[in-house]
């Protein structure tokens, strides 16, 4: 519900991260929920209270106009409205008891817990109190969001001892990409320090969309969907897929690795470039193997805040690049160098109108097309700290699904020294079986780069 006697909010069109979105969404519903963007972190050191984090949760609303954001207008061609106040409503989860569910809640301009016993002495440990904020964010982020209904931000603070410990918080992914949420992260930090921050500079997402709409932007658009067409003309058709499709038809494993984490950053450390591509060179690597193709194109998320204006942006303006390889090389070092400069003018040209991109590409050959996506999710990589080549190596099949706009893709993630790698894909195109083998080959592949 909106805010009781606020002002209706004026509307716009989406940016065009947010359409590559909506498109996803669209594609996957009802099953869109993993595109929902949970982060947990633990409350400052300093006493605060549940009425303190609700008017940092509150400050944090006004300050990012995204976060007072729904859709409005048909689902075939929906608009932004964006409110001059909101009130999302958060959950307070008591540490010690068992389960995660709240023990009281309340808006944000009231100040209520609700009936719980928030000031109790129930005090856990902190890994305890940090386990179940884990909970707690995966129930918030289980379902997809009611994107008319609701504001973008599910809140939820883990109290113990009467003070918060840890605050959960769950966006849509049409308020915020990886990249924002951790501005989000960063600003509710310092808000439950603060009472307030210095104003904000970067543009906002009313803004961004306008500009993508004016003639300039349109401009960068078309150059951006030209520079494609040309990649696309590189490129090698793909096979058709072989395999009989499952049911659930994608299926995700994941694989934590130490040995990848320290292997990736050796070999980006001998061709001084950066570890994320190492593993875009070894990811197109195997997936030519898988395709036969020679001249391979992968999508890559890049989060297109280069410029100083859109540094801070708290919104989804993060889009893919198409990144096309010569696989045919000498070594796997030749490789990875040549993605390097590759990917870096495929990044300046990851910023267009996704509806005209999907229409021109669309328009290529039976075949000619991109072999999935790349996306990785980490912030700070540890590229220059080279660890031991050791740990062991876990896989395990993590999510399954009926629908998905994407065949393939892979999610870097994971904590420092121990790399955790998705890998999403059709069963059509890939078996379960050969979906975890990928990400065993692509682990196999960069630690013998390592070692040679």
């Amino acid at each position: 519900m909106a805010d009781p006697g606020a002002p209706a909010g004026r509307d716009g069109p989406l940016t065009w991260g947010q359409q590559d979105i909506w498109r996803a969404v669209a594609a996957a519903a009802p099953q869109e929920r993993y595109l929902n963007i949970a982060r947990v972190f633990a409350a400052p050191k300093r006493p605060v209270t549940v009425e303190r984090a609700a008017l940092a949760l509150e400050r944090l609303v006004a300050r990012h106009e995204s976060l007072r954001t729904r859709l409005t207008g048909p689902p075939d061609a929906p608009l932004q409205r964006v409110w001059p106040a909101a009130c999302p409503p958060y959950e307070v989860v008591e540490s010690g008891r068992a389960g995660s569910e709240p023990v009281g809640s309340g808006p944000v301009d009231s100040g209520a817990v609700g009936s719980g016993a928030v000031g109790s002495e129930t005090v856990g440990s902190a890994a305890v109190g940090s386990l179940l904020a884990e909970e707690v964010g995966e129930r918030l982020a289980a379902e997809p969001f009611a994107y008319w209904e609701e504001w973008p931000l599910r809140v939820a603070f883990v109290v113990a001892g009467g003070y918060v410990r840890h605050v959960v918080l769950v966006l849509c992914h049409l308020a915020a990409d990886g990249h924002a949420a951790e501005l989000v992260v960063k600003d509710f930090r310092l808000l439950l320090l603060r009472d307030s921050l210095p104003p904000l500079r970067s543009a906002t997402p009313r803004e961004l969309a306008a500009w993508q709409h004016s003639p300039e932007g349109r401009r960068v658009s078309g150059e951006a969907i030209g520079f494609w067409l040309e990649e696309y003309a590189r490129m090698d058709p793909v096979p058709p897929s072989s395999h009989v499709p499952g049911e659930p038809r994608f299926v995700e494993a994941t694989m934590r690795s130490p040995a990848l984490a320290a292997a990736a950053q050796a070999v980006a450390a001998r061709n001084r470039v950066s570890s994320s591509t190492v593993l875009l060179a070894g990811a197109m690597r195997l997936a030519g193997g898988l395709t036969g193709q020679r001249f391979c194109g992968m999508r890559v998320i890049v989060n297109n805040r280069f410029a100083a204006a859109r540094r801070d942006v708290v919104s989804t303006i993060s889009q893919e690049a198409l990144v096309v390889l010569d696989l045919r090389t000498e070594s796997f070092d030749a490789l990875v160098r040549q993605a390097w400069g590759t990917a870096l003018r495929a990044y300046r040209q990851a910023q267009y109108d996704p509806y005209a991109m999907e229409e021109a590409v669309t328009r290529v050959g039976p075949g000619i097309r991109s072999f999935g996506c790349f996306n990785d999710q980490r912030l700070v990589q540890e590229d220059g700290q080279v660890a031991a080549l050791e740990g062991k190596t876990e896989v395990a099949r993590t999510d399954a699904m009926d629908r998905n706009i994407c065949d393939f893709r892979l999610h870097v993630g994971g904590e420092p020294g121990r790399m955790e790698i998705s890998c999403y894909a059709d069963t059509a195109l890939l078996p379960p079986p050969g979906i975890e083998q990928y990400l065993l080959d692509l682990e196999g592949l960069i630690v013998e780069a390592a070692c040679t």
